[in-house]
């Protein structure tokens, strides 16, 4: 959806960085703050996103919602004008009046994978942000966030971090384990 970011674990961030964060930080505030959206976070999709107001910059981003369960979007450098953070509900209902969250750097937002949400344009300068998709596979095996179907699972040891558990009993820790050299 953007032309300028960054997949974190193409970078080797995630294994010392943010695993701890995601697995020992965001899964209990999640848990407490989104309970009716993740049982336990156990994969995650971390990238950054860079809008910049020049001639051929990504000024802006669409109305969407996430493939996550619970979505963290902290705002990580920049000077910018606008660029404001709109919400309209759940993707499963009607949507609402928009709720406009402007980020000042270092801060954050955490929200339900399914709420619409758009980035307004920025105006001026440029700004960069850090986008963590938190998935719960006790909730994604049951209904697809992105085609709110059934999935069918398939066992593989590849893209484990897409959020679905392993049918058989194989743990997603069992499943890290075996898509490590992905990240090597």
């Amino acid at each position: 959806m953007n032309r300028y970011g960054i997949i974190m674990s193409e970078l080797g961030f995630c294994a010392e960085l943010l695993d701890p964060f995601i697995f020992q930080h965001v899964d209990v505030i999640a848990r407490k703050l989104l309970p009716a959206f993740c049982e336990t976070l156990d994969s995650y999709r971390a990238f950054t996103v860079l809008y910049d107001a020049e001639k051929d910059g990504d000024r802006e981003l669409a109305m969407h919602y996430d493939n996550a369960e619970v979505t963290l979007n902290v705002n990580i450098g920049g000077t910018w004008e606008g660029g404001q953070v709109a919400f309209y509900g759940l993707a499963t209902r009607e949507e609402t009046e928009a709720l406009e969250v402007s980020l000042k750097r270092g801060h954050g937002v955490l929200h339900a994978g399914l709420e619409l949400h758009k980035a307004q344009p920025i105006t001026q300068g440029r700004r960069h942000n850090l986008i963590m998709w938190c998935r719960s596979s006790g909730i994604r095996n049951d209904l697809c966030p992105m085609c709110f179907q059934e999935p069918r699972v398939l066992p593989t040891n590849k893209f484990y971090h897409e959020g679905f558990a392993v049918p058989g009993g194989v743990s997603a820790d069992a499943t890290r384990e075996m898509s490590e050299d992905l990240y090597d």
